[in-house]
């Protein structure tokens, strides 16, 4: 999130946060674009690690039901999506328009490929929600996890109509805020799951030295 958070500061005054994307701040043209293009990489990345070799073996105890749930999110706009960021549209399209800003590689790529793994943003929480009413002591985020996913549908429907066009940006904020804390919250979760085992190791060792 400081990604995108931070570097609006830098924009001139024609960016609008409520009317301009995300992918404007990374343009070639950008200020400082390889700050936002950096640090989304890096979230990327470990949004992927996270979900494939933290989250998908935290769950295997829901056996086969909605398996394929983690690697939604690996993939989506939180995991491969940001490491897509290193292909930069050529200039922001507040600037030079939307054709010009789409009209290379990247550019289709952002809206294509966007489209995509924004798709499987706002899907996997669905899946991701059965899957954790399977697996024990998961069971609680199963219902917050469902809820994110109508959250996450209705801005990113939102966002797909053309009479939305002048908060496009404040619209793909939303989307990007509500996955990265439903995120944020499995992270924690697992954290706190892991660290269980240790705390009653430790409690056993404290209770047969009494």
């Amino acid at each position: 999130m400081a990604g995108w958070l931070i570097p609006a500061s830098w924009q001139p005054h024609s960016y609008s946060i409520v009317r301009d994307t995300i992918s404007d701040l990374m343009a070639r043209t950008a200020p400082h674009a390889e700050v936002p293009v950096t640090l989304l990489i890096a979230a990327g990345i470990g949004t992927m690690l996270f979900a494939l070799f933290g989250l998908r073996p935290a769950l295997r105890a829901a056996g086969r039901t909605a398996f394929y749930a983690p690697w939604m999110l690996a993939f989506s706009a939180l995991g491969f999506g940001n490491i897509l960021s290193f292909l930069q549209i050529p200039c922001q399209s507040g600037v030079c328009g939307a054709h010009q800003a789409t009209s290379t590689f990247a550019g289709a790529q952002d809206v294509i490929g966007g489209v995509v793994v924004v798709t499987l943003l706002a899907i996997s929480p669905f899946p991701m929600s059965r899957r954790l009413k399977e697996t024990p002591g998961w069971q609680r985020l199963g219902g917050p996890s469902l809820l994110t996913g109508l959250a996450v549908m209705a801005s990113f429907i939102a966002f797909g109509l053309h009479s939305t066009a002048a908060i496009h940006g404040l619209l793909e904020r939303a989307v990007a805020t509500i996955g990265s804390g439903w995120t944020a919250v499995l992270a924690v979760h697992l954290i706190r799951t892991a660290r269980q085992p240790e705390r009653r190791t430790a409690a056993a060792v404290t209770t047969t030295r009494r």
